[in-house]
């Protein structure tokens, strides 16, 4: 094991891991919390709004890449959960319906809270991010209290949806030795002993062959007695064709992941007021009057685009290489694995925005915080530019890996045509490089 490895796992083995990182994010919480609710309602004034906006939001899904889930083990809903159950959990299994179709819950409500922030200005308005907080809180609380382990998590969270996408492209895999856990009946890794608790999602790590829903939380690292679970890192999206082949509703969650970040960039354009008034003409409705039924028609588009544009490269890569026994849907469910890349690097560009152009408002806020408001606020760390340069490099890395990943999966699936089936979900990957580059470069020409 090499030296990152072994420190990566003796932070899981450690007690204080995750207990002193939940009581560092649910502080912060609480702070983000009474700040949303009772500070000023000035977004660019409020410590809740910039944590959150401007820093939390924007660093997220750097974190899955870099970290996979660990954000779901130090999660404050994840201290709130355990205290709520040790102090009046049922542990009632979950209803059926959850377990069936919980995925699609998931991608369902990462589409509704991209919906209600543009359509309530969640992030902007600092008393209704309090009190979507509240009511995220709240579900914990009830989830917690009625079902057993972290059934908000595993079922309902919509961070969930794009944090297991994005987890099987990072750099940090949790896995079992086969050969040290054969013949080992206690299953202490996933149902805990009597000092550390079972995994908070039922996993068992011998058949753990992906990094979609561990937490890393570092239960099974502490309770295995044979110490066969490790840690360890990889090449970065090396999963998405080494691994399983990605399940329908990931499919629909990463093609509409790139969909919902290009139509938050688009949102900040010149362009979008025209755009707006055109859906609501074509609607034959008044778009100031029902802006919430123009933009969901809006918000549909964007999120189907991209699975149309998989759709079609899957019917040309089938066409082209004469695979024999598949299908588009097959071709299109296999390729989506390369999409991840491109809307982890779509998502990455659109939070280096947010956080190098606003995160610096952060000490402001603070001050404002203690009753001291600064007549200026310096929001951003580096010029447009500097933030466009950064926005292209990770824009060309991500559709570098996506084109590295189609071709792995073309060899898989195709081996004997792997160009041919190659070649159309190539195009769709720079086609989306294209728009992803036009919105930026738009943004850039527009605020100087």
């Amino acid at each position: 094991m090499n030296l990152p490895a072994a420190w990566a796992k003796a932070l899981l083995a450690s007690r204080l891991y995750p207990a002193v990182f939940q009581g560092i994010t649910t502080a912060a919480f609480l702070v983000i919390v009474v700040s949303a609710l009772f500070a000023t309602n000035n977004s660019g004034q409020n410590v809740g709004m910039a944590l959150t906006w401007a820093v939390w939001w924007p660093l997220l899904p750097l974190s899955f890449l870099l970290a996979g889930r660990s954000w779901c083990a130090i999660c404050p809903f994840a201290r709130v959960t355990d205290l709520v159950q040790q102090a009046v959990g049922a542990e009632l299994a979950v209803p059926r319906i959850l377990r069936r179709h919980g995925p699609w819950v998931i991608a369902f409500l990462f589409l509704l809270i991209t919906y209600v922030d543009e359509t309530w200005r969640l992030s902007v308005d600092a008393r209704k991010t309090g009190y979507l907080l509240l009511a995220l809180l709240v579900a914990v609380i009830a989830f917690a209290a009625f079902f057993e382990r972290r059934a908000f998590c595993r079922h309902v969270c919509f961070i969930g949806g794009f944090a297991g996408n994005y987890s099987r492209a990072g750099i940090v895999e949790l896995r079992a030795d086969a050969d040290r856990c054969r013949g080992c009946r206690a299953r202490v890794c996933d149902g805990g002993t009597v000092r550390v608790a079972g995994c908070p999602l039922f996993l068992h790590p011998p058949e753990l062959g992906d990094s979609a829903t561990c937490h890393l939380c570092g239960n099974c690292v502490k309770s295995c007695a044979r110490d066969a679970v490790s840690v360890g890192f990889r090449p970065p999206v090396s999963e998405l064709w080494n691994g399983r082949a990605p399940h329908l509703h990931e499919t629909v969650l990463a093609g509409s992941l790139v969909g919902i970040v290009l139509i938050e960039q688009a949102a900040l354009l010149r362009a979008w007021i025209p755009l707006v008034e055109g859906t609501g003409a074509l609607l034959h409705l008044d778009p100031y009057v029902w802006y919430p039924l123009v933009y969901a028609a809006l918000l549909t588009v964007f999120a189907v685009a991209p699975l149309a544009g998989l759709a079609l490269a899957g019917f040309a890569s089938e066409t082209l290489s004469g695979r024999q026994g598949g299908s588009v849907l097959s071709n299109a469910v296999a390729f989506s694995a390369a999409l991840i890349p491109m809307a982890l690097a779509s998502h990455l560009a659109h939070a280096a925005f947010h956080l190098l152009t606003r995160s610096r408002s952060v000490p402001f806020a603070l001050l404002a915080l203690a009753g001291h408001f600064p007549r200026t606020v310096q929001s951003a760390w580096v010029s447009n530019r500097a933030v466009f340069g950064i926005q292209m490099t990770v824009l060309v890395l991500g559709t570098g890996a996506s084109l590295f990943a189609n071709a792995r999966i073309a060899r898989r699936l195709a081996p004997r045509s792997p160009r041919l089936a190659f070649l159309p979900h190539a195009a769709l990957s720079l086609a989306l490089l294209a728009v992803n580059v036009y919105f930026a470069l738009t943004l850039l020409v527009e605020k100087g």
